[in-house]
């Protein structure tokens, strides 16, 4: 009978150590392919095109309008198009709004078209001009007017390989850029945001790029004034005691100038504040996650493609 039970709870420590360890590896397995963004934020954070979007395609009615102005998902809403336009039941379309032009805020060149991504919907019947969907997400209300773009789906870039983040460093030779925008219009930043870089498919960028986000030392920040800096700039003779004979320059005085300083001193490493993974493309802009960082990020940052 004792040996019963000993083998019995023997069995039950060996399985329990089985599923402890295939927990564990299901876990590491996950991190190591988990992707970076979630699926809203990856069709909800909005892109910068190049051109307007066209306004072909667009919301002109819903099923509860006398009752509602705006709309949401499981709601039924009518579309300017339909049989004669090529539309077919069952396709997916993005619910998109265009903002309107927008410039670099710190080069002030034009950067595109600010367009806000509100969810998706689905055709569920046809008609000769007018077609009649459901939408399916929303990430925000929708409205009459708004407009429509074929679907394509988008693969969240997995995580890569957590490498410790210096707080300083030297630059890797990589592209460079500069944060220029976050939805919602946000200033101050911090990790599993979404921001807007000014590179994209012209430079080369492509999701799943990775950038480390800095701040240069010394020149965004600025430096401090120090007003006994006038003492050195000015001393000589005048400042020796014709009672105590003291020296003929000032004790408070520093050995040379700051400026002299600041000019002749090398650059100096960077403040290392973070690092985003790139989710989407367009021609001259990109949208990017911050995965993590080591102080506030602040639009206006600047970010460099990090050495593989």
């Amino acid at each position: 009978m004792k040996s019963t039970a000993r083998v019995a709870i023997a069995l039950i420590a060996f399985l329990v150590g089985s599923l402890s360890n295939s927990v564990v590896a299901r876990q590491q397995n996950s991190s190591e392919n988990q992707p970076v963004a979630r699926s809203s934020d990856i069709y909800c954070t909005g892109f910068i095109s190049d051109i307007a979007p066209r306004a072909e395609l667009q919301i002109i009615g819903a099923e509860k309008e006398n009752m509602k102005a705006v709309f949401a998902q499981g709601d039924i809403v009518f579309l300017n198009r339909g049989r004669r336009a090529g539309i077919q039941p069952g396709a997916v379309y993005f619910v998109i709004r265009p903002v309107g032009e927008i410039k670099h805020p710190f080069t002030k060149k034009r950067l595109g078209y600010y367009v806000r991504e509100l969810g998706s919907l689905r055709v569920i019947e046809v008609g000769d001009q007018t077609s009649t969907a459901e939408i399916a997400v929303s990430c925000d209300t929708i409205e009459f007017g708004d407009l429509l773009r074929p679907y394509e789906e988008y693969a969240g870039p997995a995580a890569g390989e957590g490498r410790p983040l210096p707080r300083f460093g030297e630059a890797s030779g990589g592209t460079t850029g500069q944060i220029v925008m976050s939805p919602g219009y946000h200033e101050h930043l911090a990790a599993n945001q979404v921001v807007f870089i000014d590179l994209g498919t012209r430079q080369d960028v492509h999701p799943g790029d990775s950038f480390t986000i800095f701040r240069e030392i010394g020149r965004r920040e600025g430096i401090t004034n120090v007003p006994q800096d006038k003492v050195v700039k000015d001393r000589d003779k005048d400042y020796g005691s014709d009672r105590y004979r003291g020296g003929e320059y000032s004790i408070q005085g520093t050995r040379v100038p700051t400026e002299q300083v600041l000019r002749e001193r090398p650059a100096l490493p960077r403040k290392v504040l973070g690092e985003l993974i790139v989710i989407k493309t367009e021609k001259g802009t990109s949208v990017g996650m911050i995965t993590r960082t080591t102080a506030e990020v602040q639009i206006g940052d600047r970010v460099e493609r990090s050495a593989n």
